[in-house]
């Protein structure tokens, strides 16, 4: 089974012998690979749109898969251990968790690979009772993507771990990520300086957060 790094990493972070339930499925792809890896005890696969979900259901017909046709975490099995959310943008991401976050009471787990908002995923899913164990740099498609794992507990961050990640310094592509973001943000910078309107409290906000991604 050909599954991309960022689904290859979203399995590598997942505890062995974990129930799951994946929350946006898509093809099934991360199950597949999963399972012919005997890596978790249990899998749910969850979809919210009747044509993805068919699709869903003939790709892992073969397969010993839980398959729920359900909105976010409203569904979830009592078993489930570890919620897995990958390939949405952060605010969907964030907005899931906590619509239904009572159903994360027996969760100890949760592994995500936001496309965008990253810095609001950190926040939030902290927020909701877990700390950061540890994040990938994916760089696919020539775009960089993060996935994180969280575990049950808490930890207080300084706001360079929300912006950028936990440990982020270690991670083989930071460097790289490093420039190419300080590029984009002082590019971004230059355009809201030339723009009408400008606000120096919004100068001085992108200003500091160059800074803080520099001095890293």
């Amino acid at each position: 089974m050909k599954i991309s790094d960022r689904l290859k990493t979203v399995a590598a972070f997942i505890k062995d012998n974990a129930n799951v339930a994946d929350v946006g499925a898509d093809h099934g792809l991360l199950e597949i690979y999963l399972l012919d890896n005997h890596k978790v005890n249990s899998i749910m696969a969850i979809e919210n749109k009747d044509g993805p979900f068919q699709t869903l259901r003939n790709n892992l017909k073969d397969y010993n898969v839980k398959l729920s046709l359900s909105d976010g975490l409203q569904d979830i099995d009592e078993n489930v251990d570890t919620v897995v959310i990958a390939g949405m943008g952060g605010v969907l991401i964030s907005d899931i968790l906590k619509r239904d976050s009572k159903k994360l009471n027996k969760v100890k787990q949760i592994v995500v690979d936001a496309h965008r908002d990253i810095e609001l995923v950190r926040k939030e899913v902290t927020k909701l009772g877990y700390y950061i164990e540890k994040e990938k740099i994916v760089f696919e498609n020539k775009q960089y993507y993060f996935v994180i794992s969280f575990l049950k507990g808490h930890k207080d961050y300084p706001l360079e771990v929300y912006e950028w990640g936990y440990k982020i310094k270690d991670d083989p592509l930071f460097k790289k990520y490093q420039q190419a973001e300080l590029e984009t943000l002082e590019t971004n910078l230059t355009k809201y300086c030339q723009g009408k309107n400008v606000d120096q409290e919004v100068i001085k906000d992108k200003t500091d957060k160059i800074r803080r991604l520099a001095n890293l």
